[in-house]
């Protein structure tokens, strides 16, 4: 009969028995209990189909399958730390890859934070993935996840940097043309998404007089686009509208319609120097003040 395959979690139970040359002694290196040990030894030799040990009076004695097993195991044991110290220290230093997923948005308005963020860390190649389709960080899309959101996932771990708000803004031009016009004249713009109407169409329909004309775009940045072009009145986050010096708040914040702005990261990488860097360096800019954020 073949021998099954050795589970590699066995390999230190093995290993310690070999020398402390008892279950007691081995039980204390590892921090377990005797039972515990007995067991592991006793499933490694009934898949090898070997025995390691003589049961002597007083104590384990390695057999000549013993002695091979316990070399052989050295050898393992020295490669899984060496390793784990070639990799570890190089995860501490601020090189490498780290990739962030955004909104088009927040990349818009936050591009002098990422570009500081890079000239703090020039070994660290950045990688900035935005649009409207959420990536999944447990599929190790990214390694960080910059998002906008009242209710982050449980098995993720982050910060929250800062509230979002949202109120209305036209162009300055635009004002001036509709001053005279009943509301009811004055055309609104607004998102595309009826099926799953974001925050800022719920907004604009508390705000917007029912006949009044409407634009739509299917994007916020094509929202924002339009009433930088002086089309109409539209509900913009306020870290958009707060930083245009073309348009103006007509509307202010509601607060039943604010959310908060996230920092995310897989929990398997929390201990990444790069994703480390990166959620000191978001929070610091944050605490500091990034205007149209609150």
């Amino acid at each position: 009969m073949n021998a099954q395959i050795l589970d590699w979690s066995d390999i230190p139970f093995v290993l310690a028995v070999c020398e402390a040359g008892s279950l007691s002694g081995a039980a204390r290196q590892l921090g377990v209990n005797h039972s515990t040990v007995f067991r592991r030894i006793e499933g490694v030799e009934k898949r090898l189909g070997v025995r390691l040990f003589e049961r002597l009076s007083h104590g384990y004695v390695m057999t000549a399958a013993g002695e091979h097993f316990y070399r052989n195991g050295l050898q393992l044991r020295d490669g899984m730390n060496g390793i784990q110290r070639e990799l570890g220290g190089r995860d501490l230093r601020l090189e490498g890859v780290l990739t962030v997923t955004t909104t088009d948005s927040l990349l818009y308005t936050l591009a002098s934070v990422f570009s500081a963020f890079q000239n703090r860390f020039p070994d660290v190649e950045l990688r900035l993935l935005s649009g409207t389709q959420p990536l999944d960080l447990m599929r190790r899309d990214a390694d960080i996840a910059l998002r906008p959101t009242l209710n982050p996932p449980e098995h993720w771990i982050g910060r929250n940097l800062a509230q979002l708000s949202f109120a209305t803004y036209a162009h300055t031009d635009y004002l001036g043309t509709i001053q005279s016009k009943p509301e009811t004249e004055q055309r609104w713009i607004r998102m595309n998404d009826s099926a799953n109407p974001s925050t800022m169409s719920l907004m604009t329909t508390e705000l917007k007089p029912a006949v009044a004309p409407v634009t739509y775009s299917n994007s916020l940045m094509g929202v924002f686009d339009l009433v930088r072009a002086k089309l109409g009145i539209a509900v913009l986050p306020a870290y958009l509208g707060e930083n245009c010096a073309e348009l103006v708040r007509i509307h202010e914040p509601d607060e039943k319609f604010a959310s908060s702005l996230w920092v995310l990261a897989h929990p398997d990488i929390r201990r990444s120097a790069r994703v480390h860097a990166f959620f000191e360096f978001a929070t610091s800019k944050f605490r500091d003040g990034v205007k149209g954020f609150y």
